[in-house]
């Protein structure tokens, strides 16, 4: 027994002894601030050095530096490889001076210049294995869009200053960055993930391309215009948005060069900027020629080095279209009046794609390295060989000719496999399938001053509930909202709503489905527009947005709620007076919006009598098609077919719900092989009501949406056995357009003839005085008008602001009785409109005040984490007014 004890005692002594021997072996670095803010100790397990960190604070002095004496005579260099514990004294100056930290274990000496302030010249850089040092900065964070240049030497101060170093990795993609200097969100695993811009088909498969293509144009703030109006008194001022005494919708936008060396230029080397030198937003909606030539920066480059040419781009073209590949994104570049409207009219590209024409036919021509041609079989407006550009991105020619088989077909590009090869402001680090992807910054963007996350990682989860978890548990820092999470965070100082650009509906598919066996068909009651009102009455929006697919907001209407006419106006068109008295003459209640279930069933009841009058037996079933693999999907078709079974009775309706893995149910909606389909289709935008109505209404097919399951504006004729266009296409609508009328006539008279466009004639012709209507009446089909809005230019298009007084109330006006026709036909049922909220974590810092119709909560410029070292004091503003 003693001796059992004895060998207890003695292992605890031995413990203790080698605990304190562990505890000798480490490196204390304590600091005496003499009077300034306290900064706690550093713990070395190991010889070595410490890196530079936030300076403390002392009223009415400026730190100077840390020494190792308490006399303050000798510098305390960080490069100094630190193997003992020291003490370390800071020193303070009332005198002008100016402090160089270097955030690393290099050392900079400070400047002490006097009382009176006078001029430091620049000192030697310092030096970071692996970094290139990138100049010194006011803001700790270095090179930002509120600091894009560093600081001028010789540099004359009057007060005293702390320079910071700015780095950049030579390696963006060899870095591994801490968990604070990282940005962590989720997605899930049954969401589609290929990032090759050739075939993607999801909106978040398209914005995560964006992250890694660098684009020819795109638009930022127009802060001089802010400026010049008052709403703003510097670059990144929003104070007065603040204090409410201007909108954010006050903000405008600007067209700047990011990938490009100048704006399109037209077949007579006409560039058409402003008297300024600016891209000429109004007129390039109006400068139209067959050939438009791009110049390229000369700097571009993909992650692994390779240049960049104009080669690169014909390249890509010729991969989008390849015969061989029937790639889906081919549809971009290239036009058919038929099938195909809204692709960009390169000549010869159809006959390319379809193996009747060769690439020597195709308008495409590389004029010199950094310089191509593309030449349309139509005339296209400055605007749309800017869209051309953007819509453009590249493939690594090397790469993806790996990522081909053997028959040069099925590439693998954009997969784990394969990875996309950069170009823009992040590269791919890495990419675990089902796991995450990483993404690092692109030092080598030629926009990197606008990146301020440094790390992005995806982590791939299997449902919400991870996602849930995940953010709890403090993995992540976003987490978007959904209804079973969303009155847990509803009161979140860390909370944004948003508008998602996108409508939610149930597709009402009348036309003929493509397959020739075992093809699905339509019950012949749903070209009944009693039967398509009855489900459009009897369907409850409000329920549904609020418990259902929380947090989206319930509408009528079949494009986003926050749908304006143009950027800057004031309202949105589902809050014009317009809307509203569609809705009363419909008998619709706002509040209610439209479920009205008492009218519901009338309308069933009598175009079912009608039905079963015509021999046909009950009940009507319908073919329901959905994913499977989401909860939240599942919980949505299960509301969907509940109610309206049991609204209606389930002996006269069923809705037979056809699950299948996404790719199967993707190949029914394009082969219009389904009865109903619930979708979510649209621009992604907050303005151009004037064209999204039509466009989704009434000609989802013509636009390019077909093999998205939109087959409007056809339904089957059993007679024919045919698609043909429905009634609704046919409607006459009547519009005064005097104010269009008017500002059509002074353009004209404006206009060199050469210059005036046909579409712009076809338009003015439709409002001319005809024996049965006065001049600026527009008299027409739903097909005339959708085609003036959508398929020709028109005097509505390209502006942020209406081009001329009434442009709004007018389009207002048109939208109306679109909106009029649309209630009485029901093509298809609106639920909500795409609507989110997020939460981030408290070390997200979004500058951006409010949401915007145009810029929604802000590009990443004027966001940061607190957690980043680096931001750790915020975003310096070099534009701000200094004390």
């Amino acid at each position: 027994m003693m001796k059992k004890v004895f060998s207890i005692i003695t292992l605890f002594v031995l413990l203790l002894t080698l605990g304190a021997c562990g505890d000798s072996k480490k490196i204390r670095v304590t600091f005496e601030s003499n009077g300034g803010s306290s900064i706690g100790a550093i713990i070395l397990s190991e010889p070595k050095e410490i890196a530079e960190f936030d300076d403390p604070v002392k009223e009415g002095y400026f730190f100077t530096g840390w020494f190792t004496d308490k006399e303050l005579t000798k510098p305390f260099d960080f490069a100094t490889k630190i193997s003992e514990s020291i003490k370390l004294y800071a020193g303070w100056t009332q005198q002008v001076a100016v402090r160089f930290n270097t955030k690393t274990s290099a050392s900079v000496p400070t400047v002490v210049l006097g009382n009176d302030g006078g001029t430091v010249n620049k000192p030697a850089d310092p030096q970071r294995s692996g970094y290139r040092f990138g100049g010194w900065f006011y803001g700790k964070p270095g090179l930002t869009t509120y600091e894009p240049a560093p600081v001028e030497f010789p540099l004359t101060v009057t007060k005293s200053t702390t320079l910071y170093a700015y780095w950049e990795p030579i390696n963006s993609k060899a870095v591994t960055y801490s968990k604070g200097e990282t940005y962590t969100s989720t997605l899930q695993s049954s969401s589609a993930l290929i990032l090759n811009p050739l075939v993607y088909q999801w909106s978040h498969e398209d914005t995560l391309i964006d992250m890694l293509v660098t684009p020819l144009y795109s638009t930022e703030v127009d802060w001089d215009k802010a400026i010049e109006e008052g709403v703003a008194d510097y670059y990144g001022d929003f104070s007065k948005i603040l204090a409410a005494e201007y909108s954010i919708e006050a903000l405008d936008y600007r067209n700047i060069k990011v990938g490009a060396a100048k704006y399109p230029v037209d077949s007579k080397g006409d560039e058409h900027l402003t008297p300024d030198g600016t891209y000429d937003r109004e007129g390039a909606t109006k400068f139209k020629d067959k050939e438009w030539t791009i110049e390229i920066r000369p700097d571009l480059k993909f992650e692994d080095g390779t240049p960049i040419t104009a080669h690169t781009f014909e390249y890509s073209l010729k991969q989008y279209l390849d015969p061989n590949q029937g790639n889906y994104r081919a549809t971009i570049f290239y036009k058919n009046p038929e099938t195909n409207k809204s692709g960009y009219p390169v000549l010869g590209a159809e006959e390319y794609l379809k193996g009747t024409g060769s690439w020597d036919d195709v308008g495409f021509e590389v004029i010199s390295d950094y310089v191509f041609k593309v030449t349309f079989f139509e005339e296209v407006t400055q605007s749309a060989a800017v869209g051309f550009g953007n819509s453009l991105r590249l493939v690594h020619p090397t790469e993806y000719a790996k990522s081909l088989d053997n028959n040069g077909q099925n590439s693998k590009y954009g997969t784990p496999t394969n990875p996309y090869i950069s170009y823009g402001s992040y590269i791919i680090k890495s990419w675990d399938a089902n796991q995450k992807l990483v993404f690092n910054k692109n030092y080598d963007y030629v926009a990197k001053e606008t990146i301020n996350y440094k790390c992005q990682v995806i982590e791939i989860v299997p449902d919400l509930a991870k996602a849930y978890e995940l953010f709890k548990d403090g993995v992540t820092n976003v987490l978007g909202l959904t209804n079973d999470y969303y009155a847990e965070f509803a009161e979140d100082p860390n909370l944004y709503k948003s508008w998602d650009g996108y409508p939610q509906y149930l597709v009402i598919n009348t036309a003929k489905s493509k397959l020739a066996e075992n093809a699905n068909v339509h019950p012949t009651i749903m070209n009944d527009r009693r039967f398509r009102q009855a489900l459009f009455y009897g369907f409850n929006r409000n329920y549904f947005a609020d418990f259902v697919y929380a947090p989206n907001t319930a509408t009528t209407l079949p494009i986003p709620l926050d749908t304006k006419a143009y950027i800057q106006d004031p309202l949105f068109y589902s809050q014009s007076p317009n809307h509203l008295a569609v809705l009363a003459k419909h008998g619709i209640q706002p509040e209610t919006n439209g479920y009205i279930p008492e009218r519901a069933i009338a309308l069933f009841n009598d175009a079912y009598n009608d039905w079963l009058a015509e021999g046909n037996t009950g009940p009507v079933t319908l073919k329901v098609i959905a994913a499977s693999g989401s909860t939240l999907v599942e919980k949505m078709m299960a509301y969907v077919k509940n109610s309206l079974e049991e609204l209606f009775g389930s002996d006269r309706i069923v809705l037979n719900i056809v699950w299948a893995d996404q790719t199967t149910t993707s190949a029914a909606q394009a082969n219009w092989d389904f009865d109903i389909a619930l979708s979510s289709i649209g621009f992604g935008a907050s303005y151009g009501v004037q064209w999204q109505f039509p466009a989704i209404s009434f000609m989802g097919a013509l636009v390019g949406a077909a093999q998205l399951g939109l087959s409007q504006p056809y339904q089957y004729d059993p007679e024919t056995d045919s698609n043909v266009y429905a009634p609704y296409f046919e409607e006459e609508l009547e519009v005064d357009l005097m104010a269009t009328y008017e500002y059509l006539i002074d353009l004209k008279a404006q206009t060199d003839p050469e210059d005036w466009m046909d579409d712009y004639q076809y338009f003015l012709d439709a409002l001319e005085a005809t024996e049965d209507k006065p001049a600026g009446i527009y008299r027409g089909t739903v097909a005339d008008m959708g085609e003036i809005l959508y398929m020709r230019y028109n005097p509505y298009d390209g502006t942020a602001a209406q081009p001329f007084p009434g442009a709004t109330s007018e389009i207002w006006k048109i939208v109306a009785e679109l909106e009029d026709i649309f209630l009485e036909y029901v093509p298809l049922i609106p639920t909500v409109t795409r609507s989110s909220a997020t939460v981030y974590k408290p070390n997200v810092k979004i500058l951006w005040t409010h949401y915007s119709s145009a810029f929604g909560w802000g590009s990443q410029r004027y966001r940061y984490l607190t957690t980043d070292p680096d931001f750790s004091q915020g975003l310096y503003n070099s534009f701000a007014p200094r004390a």
